[in-house]
């Protein structure tokens, strides 16, 4: 009886400890429901709706445009805008501007930044790291401004090499202007990038500084083994930030405002959503055509950086952990069966 008596407290006391244990959760969840539930509102209201009401209307097609109260949804508004040889320069345009432009200002800014953070001295590293940290206090028209003067109609860069013949945006032999774009995407956020990297670069100096300096670890290990965990954790605000850069990127900014796109094919999406709504040099009020553009731009600028994340080195070794884990359990299990 004594012992049954004992058994039977456990299980209370047991049970009592259980539901405790269950309302603070419950009460920490709700808690934190209702704190995040402001943010989740506002994403509600201007994230998720504006994205659903623009694949909406991007349906919404007009089969006589001098009626519309004639509405057919259907995906013919996606039809025309793919037909269409300026959205396919605007892809084309934006696709070297995020892959291209991105890709070699990451390179650039990480060459740099170890040059910066392991080889200058102190004093200049400072110097330089300063002139870098100015580029934030100056607007964007006027970085904008000073790449056009460089670069564009003036042509002082070419002046310099006295090849005045050739141009990005006139000239006899006018290259390519997706290269403008690159280049333009380079000039811009390599600041960005350099900074970023250059914080993480000194973080680990400063990390490990005592061992590095002990083992007297070479460069390139110093890179493998010291460096890329700390790059690792920007990777993400840089690439995040690199994509905000190139899928806003408004070609109006350096070209000017009555630069014709449709002929020189010049559009990135967003000049060219821009001008479906009224907007740009050569503005046309066809909205269900803007709206398809807007919803496909943004699938394809979300797909892109998904796929830019999933490719980090980061990535790469989670997902080759996991695939060596799987192996491994599976010749575990096929040793245990036989």
């Amino acid at each position: 009886m004594f012992w049954f008596l004992i058994t039977k407290e456990r299980e209370f006391m047991k049970t009592k400890f259980s539901v405790n244990k269950f309302s603070k959760n419950t009460w920490s969840i709700a808690k934190i429901i209702l704190l995040i539930s402001p943010l989740l509102i506002l994403v509600l209201l201007f994230t998720l709706i504006p994205i659903g009401e623009t694949f909406y209307k991007s349906l919404r097609f007009f089969p006589y445009r001098s009626n519309h109260k004639i509405v057919q949804i259907n995906f013919k508004n996606y039809r025309n805008v793919f037909d269409d040889p300026s959205f396919k320069a605007a892809v084309q345009n934006t696709s070297a501007v995020l892959i291209l432009g991105t890709a070699i200002s990451i390179f650039f800014a990480l060459v740099f930044a170890i040059i910066i953070e392991s080889l200058i001295h102190k004093k200049a590293k400072s110097t330089v790291l300063g002139i870098l940290y100015s580029q934030f206090f100056i607007s964007t028209f006027a970085v904008g401004l000073a790449f056009s003067l460089f670069f564009g109609e003036k042509k002082v860069f070419f002046r310099l090499f006295n090849i005045e013949q050739y141009g990005f945006t006139s000239g006899d032999h006018k290259t390519p202007i997706w290269i403008y774009y690159v280049l333009f995407q380079v000039w811009r956020s390599l600041p960005f990038n350099l900074i970023l990297f250059a914080a993480a670069i000194n973080k680990a100096n400063a990390k490990y500084f005592r061992l590095m300096k002990v083992d007297k670890i070479a460069l390139l290990h110093k890179i493998r083994y010291v460096y890329i965990p700390e790059l690792n954790k920007v990777m993400f605000s840089i690439l995040f930030t690199n994509f905000i850069y190139a899928g806003l990127f408004l070609p109006d900014a350096i070209l000017g405002a009555n630069y014709n796109h449709d002929i020189n094919h010049s559009h990135t999406l967003t000049s060219y959503t821009i001008k479906y709504f009224g907007g740009g040099s050569s503005p046309s009020l066809r909205y269900e055509k803007g709206y398809a553009a807007a919803f496909f731009s943004f699938i394809y600028l979300v797909s892109m950086l998904l796929l830019a994340l999933l490719i980090q080195p980061s990535s790469l070794t989670w997902f080759k952990q996991k695939i060596i884990k799987l192996i491994n359990k599976m010749k575990f299990k096929g040793a245990k069966n036989v």
